[in-house]
């Protein structure tokens, strides 16, 4: 395992730092983040561990066309997933523990209403390079902390967008519902 950085701020996607989700590629379960960077966060650290972790596993003849754990969000479905439209995305796992998760004052969060989908955090990764059936580096979850709330990422409607025309219409209901 290499060493341990800091990410810049990001936006947290698909949150799953409580609750470990089973990978549908390798069966088994872990805790994972997506995190949405700006694109022009500083990457400093985190491409010095990747190219760590390349020279640690390959030396100085790594093979071709190695998978890498930044993504351009502009290459995704940008209509499906707006938030990633020109940024940075990468994934942080781990299938050992779960992460610990403190808010900026050091403090443990224990509810997991508080990490959401749309929050923003700052995490400790390391990088390490694996070779089973592609080969590639990948972001080893280590600690996240919570920067500050965000608008959720969501993508359905409230409950209250979607019974709006109900609203104080029970008398109405049959018009309303064409009964």
């Amino acid at each position: 395992m290499g060493r341990k950085v800091y990410t810049p701020v990001f936006r947290a996607s698909f949150v799953h730092v409580f609750t470990p989700r089973l990978n549908q590629l390798s069966g088994k379960e872990e805790y994972s983040v997506k995190m949405i960077f700006d694109k022009d966060a500083n990457f400093t650290d985190m491409k010095a561990i990747v190219q760590e972790a390349i020279q640690e596993k390959w030396g100085t003849n790594p093979p071709k066309n190695i998978k890498l754990p930044f993504k351009d969000g502009n290459q995704g479905d940008t209509d499906k997933y707006p938030e990633h439209k020109d940024k940075i995305i990468c994934t942080a796992k781990t299938m050992i523990a779960p992460p610990g998760v403190v808010n900026r004052q050091c403090q443990p969060i224990m509810d997991p209403k508080e990490i959401y989908s749309g929050c923003y955090m700052i995490a400790t990764v390391t990088a390490y390079a694996y070779d089973n059936i592609a080969k590639g580096v990948a972001f080893g979850l280590q600690n996240l902390m919570k920067w500050e709330d965000g608008e959720p990422l969501v993508s359905r409607a409230s409950a209250e967008d979607d019974f709006a025309k109900f609203s104080g219409a029970a008398e109405n209901a049959e018009n309303i519902l064409g009964i």
